[in-house]
């Protein structure tokens, strides 16, 4: 069977998936709190270890029996009108994503897995790739090397971030002129009239030749491109082979489901400039139902 743990049954991707599986009388559940979940180890004479899960409505499985989709991990946390505050809370949402990543870490079938300590998140899983894959970064408190590192690279654009307030901005020039909305290949529409040279700290800054995206949704062994602002062939061999090469290293990691943010230079050459691992519903809606199957074969197959 297959296991959707998420936030709520009001996310717009759990509830997708829900409604694909429901239609397609694929045996599934919805959980949105682990308390529910009973689970326990068994090692057997040989040593090998298997997980047995108790999920409510559908009796004890084996590990090897489920599926788990996990959207969005760290969105997940303690329930209820019991629910302490303060300290409290963070450390039990804190012991609560731990039985989760001990839960998902032992089991053959998820999507996507987590890692030695926690899930992979945008900078983690940039590690991954080959660094000529990548957009020049910059982290820094200090604004004047930002601007002096911008000039060195000579890129058209600086797209930035501010650590603490997860503003993001894309600058043009020096001064910040240039105002314009656009989407940072991360869901968020932000006004982008604001300089680098401002009294935030704590900046994330990557060097682009454009503020035109190409998003690619990988799932399993599909993409699907949902994005292409520049109009380039995403069809050629050049961007296929780019596309594989990120979805192979990132699968190797046992991330099965995300979205690329790449951007093009004059020369149609790509670049990497995000790495979503739980993207938007509204990225793929159009596309929902060839995602859905991708995401039903990897949780029932196990990703041969």
């Amino acid at each position: 069977m297959i296991l959707l743990l998420g936030a709520g049954a009001d996310d717009p991707a759990v509830a997708a998936f829900d409604g694909y599986l429901t239609r397609h009388a694929v045996r599934h559940a919805v959980c949105s709190d682990l308390g529910r979940l009973a689970f326990a180890l068994h090692v057997d004479a040989a040593g090998r270890t298997r997980a047995r899960l108790t999920v409510p409505g559908h009796g004890t499985l084996h590990g090897d029996e489920v599926g788990v989709f996990v959207r969005d991990p760290w969105a997940l946390a303690p329930t209820g009108e019991d629910a302490a505050t303060g300290a409290d809370a963070r450390f039990a949402a804190d012991e609560y994503r731990a039985a989760l990543w001990a839960l998902c870490a032992l089991l053959p079938k998820v999507v996507n897995r987590p890692g030695p300590r926690a899930w992979h998140d945008d900078r983690e899983l940039r590690r991954c790739l080959d660094p000529s894959l990548l957009l020049p970064e910059c982290w820094t408190s200090d604004a004047r090397r930002l601007l002096d590192r911008w000039a060195l690279c000579a890129s058209p654009e600086l797209h930035v971030e501010e650590l603490l307030t997860h503003e993001r901005r894309v600058v043009k020039e020096p001064a910040g002129l240039g105002s314009r909305d656009m989407d940072m290949g991360v869901g968020v529409d932000v006004d982008v009239d604001v300089a680098v040279e401002s009294d935030a700290a704590h900046l994330r800054a990557l060097f682009a030749p454009s503020g035109a995206y190409v998003i690619e949704l990988c799932v399993g062994r599909e993409s699907f491109t949902v994005l292409n602002e520049p109009g380039i062939d995403v069809q050629a061999e050049s961007y296929r082979k780019v596309v594989r090469e990120i979805a192979g290293a990132l699968r190797e990691r046992g991330v099965r489901f995300f979205a690329v943010a790449l951007v093009a230079d004059d020369e149609h050459r790509m670049s990497v400039s995000r790495i979503v691992s739980a993207p938007p519903y509204s990225w793929y809606r159009g596309v929902a139902d060839l995602v859905h199957e991708q995401l039903r074969a990897e949780l029932e197959e196990g990703g041969r």
